[in-house]
């Protein structure tokens, strides 16, 4: 949040106010502050490492390793940054094991 004037190449600057809300928002459901299981395993994974992608982290590559590369090139995923075409709850900040989709569907 401190350099958002060049956020991944991109000037994301916010107003005050809005920058207020979202630093609040991140501040409050942090891995550090919430009680779901794969938040504190992916924490734990950083350890004191400089890691800016969760996809980058011991925790990930792990839960993910039998998962051919192919796959994350697939059209409907692109990469493995793009958590939604797997997990269909991750914009509501979940990773349940029921809403993870089969990975027969990207075959």
């Amino acid at each position: 949040m401190s350099e958002l004037e060049n956020h991944f190449g991109d000037d994301a600057s916010l107003e005050k106010e809005d920058y207020n809300n979202v630093l609040a928002f991140l501040l409050k459901n942090s891995a550090e502050e919430v009680t779901m299981e794969a938040s504190k395993k992916i924490l734990d994974s950083i350890g004191n490492k400089d890691i800016i992608a969760i996809s980058q982290t011991s925790f990930w590559k792990k839960r993910h390793e039998d998962i051919p590369k192919s796959i994350f090139k697939h059209e409907k995923i692109k990469s493995k940054a793009n958590c939604k075409a797997c997990h269909t709850d991750i914009e509501r900040g979940l990773i349940e094991d029921e809403n993870i989709k089969s990975i027969n569907s990207f075959m």
